[in-house]
């Protein structure tokens, strides 16, 4: 299957020819059903660690996601865990220096949980890169405690599972209006109206947009954009051409749907795929 662009990585002395080649076993592994509205999915991604290549830089685009990674040195039982971070939703691809690493796992929340389960609005932790403890304190440093001495990819899944089964217990913030809203976004691929979301939660259209960036971490548009965008990657592999991807979600044409891919991902569709191509 083909990687996501966030786990491309690249050597410092060394650019595309290396990215291009170099090969990653990436494998989801779906939510069990007590965290399925928060959790996403989780995600392993390992690189050969007898490679020459160097990963070194973590790339980020768009996403609508809330990610917790864990980087480690290799895959194997005793292999250091390097860092762990958290990697806030965004509209703004970026790339970000980081410790050497073969094997990340993580988790992939929805932005619109936040509130519920940390008790803030969700656009604070918009385009944000910070360390576990940062954002954990205390709870952090035990996370990483436990993640780190774990000796396989299904305890650690286990061990996260069992740590946000432990924060719906104490769910704080909601708004069941905003959250079928957001929820029709998605269902529609990014293309509903997004003056009728407002009228349909019986909100003027300030305060429908104040309270879905506090839930989403976008205001309503964006959200939009980036939702559609994610449904194009997505269906990519469903069609011959990038007409055929643009028509099918929505894009005025073609030449739009470049110019709006670039703006969120750093890179044309074809630099994209070509980048996040897998080798294996």
């Amino acid at each position: 299957m083909s990687k996501p662009l966030k786990f491309v990585v690249k050597q410092n002395s060394r650019e595309r020819e290396l990215l291009i080649t170099e090969k990653m076993d990436y494998k989801v592994i779906p939510p069990c059903k007590e965290l399925k509205d928060i959790v996403s999915h989780f995600w392993t991604g390992t690189w050969d660690n007898n490679s020459l290549v160097t990963n070194e830089v973590y790339y980020v685009i768009a996403n609508s996601l809330t990610e917790f990674t864990f980087a480690f040195s290799g895959s194997k039982r005793h292999d250091q865990l390097l860092f762990s971070a958290v990697q806030g939703h965004t509209h703004i691809p970026n790339q970000l220096p980081v410790d050497r690493f073969f094997h990340l796992i993580g988790v992939s929340l929805y932005s619109y949980a936040i509130p519920s389960l940390f008790n803030f609005p969700s656009f604070e932790l918009n385009q944000e890169f910070i360390p576990l403890t940062t954002f954990l304190g205390s709870d952090g440093a035990v996370l990483n405690e436990k993640i780190a001495l774990a000796g396989t990819t299904e305890q650690r899944i286990t061990i996260l599972s069992n740590y946000f089964k432990s924060l719906l217990k104490h769910q704080k913030l909601n708004d069941t209006r905003i959250l079928r809203a957001i929820q029709e976004v998605k269902k529609f691929n990014g293309n509903p109206k997004i003056i009728d979301l407002a009228s349909d939660s019986f909100l003027s259209q300030k305060q429908f947009n104040r309270r879905f960036k506090e839930f989403s971490g976008f205001n309503p548009k964006m959200f939009a954009r980036i939702i559609r965008l994610e449904s194009a990657i997505k269906s990519y592999p469903n069609f011959s051409t990038l007409t055929q991807v643009a028509c099918s979600n929505g894009y005025y044409d073609q030449a739009h749907f470049i110019r709006e891919f670039k703006e969120l991902t750093g890179f044309s569709p074809r630099e994209f795929w070509k980048l996040s191509e897998d080798k294996t």
